[in-house]
């Protein structure tokens, strides 16, 4: 049994209950009544015991993690379908490719990736039977990017709260990518600083404050002074490491000052 159903300029044939007969050639002619010099258009549909709606698969890793300048390819193989569907990658949102990709035949290829090219990338397979299959993954460029730190009591409104023998905690924050790669180490004076009974080294909860460690000084001694480094670096390397200086002084014995200064290390 077939039925036409329209909405709104498109008319769709619904088929119910195939039979053996039902599978043959259908002919859409679309026409523009009294005017002339308008030819008609015409679509033709092979339906037959094969056909079937489209479903592929990517052959690649959950998610692509990736370094800047290598190259990447995101391949969608299409794994059923009749008539063959066809193949569109595209970006979330409706965002363009970037403009250094290249596609061919259900391969996304970005000769020289750039942090701006990280994203979601959706494969899409459509061959006008059913639903369109779609699959996407997530292209992840790694990198470290905005560090920043803060203490705690803020020297620069509660000066008269940092003493000597009170608690200080110097906090280090960097934006990360991926960040389950990210790592940290503290120094003073350029030597390597390990977590003891004064000075406590923490790494907050990534759901309350992601990617932040806290260096907590108990009972500020003078003895305390000097250069602290919070170093931030990737687990698996190749991209520059991002480090932050505090530096604790004294000039009266009791007011402490603090200067913060960002480094990238190669």
């Amino acid at each position: 049994m077939s039925t036409f159903v329209f909405q709104g300029e498109t008319k769709i044939l619904k088929l119910k209950n195939l039979r053996l007969r039902d599978f043959a050639d259908y002919t859409c002619i679309a026409s523009v009544r009294n005017v002339c010099d308008i030819r008609d258009k015409s679509v033709l549909f092979n339906l037959n015991n094969r056909t079937a709606p489209p479903s592929i698969k990517l052959l690649l890793d959950e998610p692509v993690v990736v370094n800047p300048g290598e190259t990447v390819t995101l391949v969608c193989a299409v794994t059923g379908g009749d008539p063959p569907p066809t193949l569109r990658w595209s970006r979330l949102e409706g965002e363009e490719l970037p403009k250094r990709s290249a596609v061919n035949d259900g391969t996304l290829t970005f000769p020289v990736l750039t942090v701006d090219d990280g994203g979601s990338y959706t494969c899409t397979a459509s061959n006008n039977v059913g639903t369109s299959a779609r699959k996407s993954t997530t292209v992840l460029v790694r990198g470290l990017r905005k560090g920043r730190f803060w203490i705690t009591p803020d020297p620069y409104h509660n000066e008269d709260n940092i003493q000597i023998g009170r608690e200080v905690k110097i906090s280090c924050q960097v934006e990360a990518t991926p960040l389950e790669e990210l790592q940290f180490s503290w120094l003073k004076n350029g030597r390597p600083l390990r977590s003891s009974e004064r000075m406590v080294i923490t790494h907050s909860d990534t759901s309350v404050s992601p990617g932040t460690t806290n260096l907590d000084i108990i009972d500020l001694k003078f003895t305390d002074f000097g250069t602290y480094t919070c170093v931030a670096s990737l687990r698996n390397g190749g991209i520059p490491e991002i480090s932050i200086d505090v530096n604790i002084s004294s000039t009266t014995g009791l007011e402490i000052s603090f200067l913060s200064q960002l480094r990238r290390h190669i």
